[in-house]
């Protein structure tokens, strides 16, 4: 499986947990779970925009998910 397709099921997965918790009241709640896949797919994003011969830091790979590292 390539990083494209990695990403694109994490979409799919996003967005059967939105259409899931549709009477959950996600859209006035902060849920974990959609705060982490949200990073993934942001990070996944970010290294499907690489080759694989690039070198990244931590920290841009960190910023470009949004994750704080403390």
């Amino acid at each position: 499986m390539t990083i494209t397709e990695i990403g694109k099921q994490l979409e799919v997965i996003k967005k059967d947990r939105l259409v899931g918790a549709h009477h959950d009241d996600i859209f006035f709640t902060t849920y974990a779970d959609m705060e982490a896949l949200e990073k993934i797919i942001a990070l996944i994003n970010f290294l499907s925009e690489k080759k694989p011969s690039d070198k990244i830091k931590v920290a841009e790979i960190l910023s470009a998910a949004n994750i704080d590292a403390k």
